[in-house]
């Protein structure tokens, strides 16, 4: 199996910043939790299905899902400080 791609940290930390906003703004207009969540998974369907039509093999995504999953929680931690 290959190894996962990396990204810039930078570009990581200014989408997941983008992200909080959306979910602020949800929690304001009263957007029902489970509707954003809904459209959070039905996104990562969606980039799947584009990286597997632009040649990434489902070994390489599965590769990349799994090493990300294993940082999660450092990630919010240090999100969640950093804000």
């Amino acid at each position: 199996m290959t190894e996962p791609n990396t990204v810039s940290e930078r570009d990581l930390v200014e989408v997941l910043r983008r992200l909080r906003d959306v979910r602020a703004w949800s929690v304001r207009r009263r957007i029902d939790p489970w509707a954003f969540r809904q459209a959070l998974l039905l996104v990562l369907h969606i980039d799947t299905a584009c990286a597997l039509e632009r040649g990434v093999s489902r070994e390489h995504l599965a590769s990349f899902d799994g090493f990300v999953a294993g940082e999660a929680r450092e990630w919010v931690r240090r999100f969640s400080r950093n804000g």
